[in-house]
């Protein structure tokens, strides 16, 4: 018993410690007894190593929903892989964080997302994989300063650029483009908070084409906080959002003449809507669906 939990506690302590890894994986469906079959086939991101096989894995974060591991073709795991306990001579993978792509509607061509070629960009050998955070370099915001840095994910590359091209601002109608642009780029280099992964090349020209983002479906990490108010009758309070969704109390207003028309998100969106400022009007946003509610999580 001593033994066991002496073992336990060295894993957990190697767990904390370990670097956590990227990856694409697929679900084994060959047909024989487990653990050797039945288990995932795991491939690391911006790596040409062959696929590693496990046989199970276990969630060490109580925040992630596992319905999500379901849909293999969307989502990117981060996590550690280790010997199993259970099954001797096979690994076991400890996911920790649980990155999902996020649609880009087909607006000109009518569709309701990616197509299947779309969906095939994880496997084009041209694409990368990064984290984005503004360069810490200080310099003067002309043409030719390098104001963003990329790193390569699941290796020590870094590269500075300075500017990027993205396909979700100009094709998701009401997307929350402050929260889109603080997850796209880390402003604080310090913030332990994992933002999205992009997929693109950078080019000669120190431009970045980004072809897709997969964002952190654990977003916001806290719940919102409550709103303390009290608006008079026949006053209405009215929002702003912050930055992690959330909303924040402005004033209490007097309602005016308000479009009663509800806009459509896209497929793969989801409406939400505040009063707002002049008028407490409805303010719409169309959030990713792989997003929870903010209102919602249960926070670390």
């Amino acid at each position: 018993m001593k033994l066991l939990l002496s073992l336990i506690l060295f894993q957990l302590i190697v767990l904390i410690k370990c670097e956590r890894e990227y990856f694409t994986f697929r679900e084994d469906y060959r047909r024989c007894e487990a653990p050797r079959c039945g288990g995932y086939f795991l491939k690391k991101l911006n790596s040409q190593e062959e696929e590693i096989y496990v046989s199970s894995y276990m969630m060490v974060n109580a925040n992630l929903n596992p319905m999500k591991i379901k849909d293999d073709k969307n989502i990117i795991i981060s996590g550690y892989i280790m010997p199993s306990d259970e099954d001797d001579g096979y690994n076991i993978f400890f996911l920790k964080g649980i990155h999902e792509r996020m649609v880009i509607p087909d607006i000109i061509g009518g569709s309701d997302g990616q197509s299947e070629n779309d969906k095939k960009v994880l496997s084009n050998s041209s694409n990368s994989f990064y984290f984005l955070s503004n360069s810490p370099m200080e310099c003067i915001r002309i043409d030719g300063c390098q104001n963003f840095k990329s790193l390569k994910i699941n290796t020590n590359e870094s590269t500075d650029f300075s500017a990027y091209s993205e396909p979700y601002a100009s094709s998701v109608p009401l997307l929350d483009l402050k929260w889109f642009k603080s997850r796209l780029i880390k402003e604080d280099a310090d913030n332990t908070y994992i933002g999205s992964i992009v997929v693109g090349t950078i080019k000669d020209n120190k431009q970045l084409s980004i072809t897709e983002i997969f964002i952190n479906t654990e977003d916001p990490v806290f719940p919102c906080r409550r709103n303390n108010f009290s608006c008079s009758t026949p006053q209405v309070p009215t929002f702003t959002r912050s930055v992690d969704r959330c909303p924040i109390f402005e004033k209490c207003v007097l309602r005016n003449v308000c479009h009663l028309g509800i806009p459509n998100c896209p497929k793969g969106y989801k409406s939400y809507s505040y009063p707002s400022l002049p008028n407490g009007c409805l303010k719409y946003y169309c959030d990713s669906d792989a997003l929870p509610n903010p209102h919602r999580v249960s926070g670390p």
